[in-house]
């Protein structure tokens, strides 16, 4: 058995990369970064034989790609590579499409010629169901607001047309907003945090009020591991933590965590356009065929992640909080 994680450098790859190989299995990493340092991903001081890790553009060379793929000739596949960041596919959807939809095919196309390939397990994202109040289960209908979650859902009925033409070995999970050690320090839990230790203003989009559930990372490695080696082909599931909160009430949490005063840390700035608010995803399938739940609570998640922040904060107080896209 070779594992191939794509897109090994975000959050949720390398999370599940650190996961496989503290478990033992034979673990490959493509990611057009290259790894990290020790204060973001912790785990990498563990491994002193070294890992399989392989930086690479796909974008700007697919044909090597290609050949790099069939010489890996992995059994199992998790892709989490694609474009992220919701508010800022509006700046330029094009761009969005072009590598969420049009070389995401040519990979699967590139995926679907190997001779090993037992299961191809995709991250997807709830944002394909739009906003909606109703808990949302696999056989909802795609209601996208922005072209990130169009782009997305594109995708998505792209490999349920693959399962039937080729009956190609996929399983999609959809998953609630991603947290704890590792995370980039954009995001918001990070972010916070970082606000908090620091005394730094954090910007609150509009009025906070839109609603999220968030899956801590041991819980995102765990529900990947069901999809591989346990989901039948052409399958579906969602996984969501069970506390639905604000993002106003979460960085009240954070600060009551830290000692903070929400008054003084948050400052309330513009809302993101076409934001979707709020997401319920129905994940009674995952409950029912594996007996999954998630094993971490929020706000021990938060403390873990807090933790880590301050064991870095020297170190991550000179880092740059901001997003920055890469070409």
């Amino acid at each position: 058995m070779k594992i191939l994680i794509l897109g090994s450098g975000s959050f949720a790859g390398q999370a599940l990369f650190s996961d496989l190989k503290k478990n033992g299995f034979n673990v490959v990493g493509i990611n057009r970064s290259p790894v990290k340092s020790k204060e973001y991903w912790p785990w990498i001081k563990k491994f002193n034989d070294g890992f399989n890790w392989l930086s690479f553009n796909i974008k700007k060379e697919p044909e090597k790609f290609k050949s790099l793929l069939k010489s890996i000739n992995p059994t199992h596949i998790i892709d989490f590579m694609g474009q992220g960041m919701v508010a800022q596919s509006w700046e330029d959807p094009k761009l969005w499409y072009s590598t969420n939809l049009a070389e995401k095919s040519f990979i699967l196309e590139s995926i679907r010629d190997l001779s090993e390939l037992k299961k191809y397990v995709r991250a997807s994202t709830p944002e394909v169901y739009g906003s909606n109040n109703s808990f949302i289960n696999e056989d909802s209908h795609f209601k996208p607001s922005t072209p990130y979650a169009i782009s997305h859902a594109a995708i998505d009925f792209h490999l349920r047309c693959m399962g039937d033409k080729y009956n190609f070995p996929y399983s999609i999970g959809r998953f609630s907003n991603f947290y704890g050690e590792g995370q980039q320090l954009y995001r918001v839990i990070p972010r916070a945090i970082l606000s908090c230790l620091t005394g730094k203003k954090f910007i609150l989009e509009g009025n906070g009020m839109s609603r999220r559930s968030f899956i801590y990372s041991s819980d995102i490695a765990e529900s990947i591991k069901l999809l591989l080696f346990k989901a039948q082909n052409k399958s579906e599931f969602n996984f969501s933590g069970d506390e639905e909160i604000t993002i106003k009430d979460l960085i009240k949490l954070i600060c009551e965590i830290t000692n903070n005063s929400y008054e003084k840390i948050v400052e309330i700035g513009p809302d993101r356009p076409s934001k979707d608010m709020i997401y319920r995803l129905d994940c009674r399938k995952a409950k029912q065929t594996f007996n999954w739940s998630p094993n971490v609570n929020l706000k021990t998640g938060l403390q873990k992640t807090i933790q880590w922040i301050e064991q870095n904060i020297h170190f991550f107080s000179n880092e740059n909080w901001n997003y920055i896209h890469k070409d």
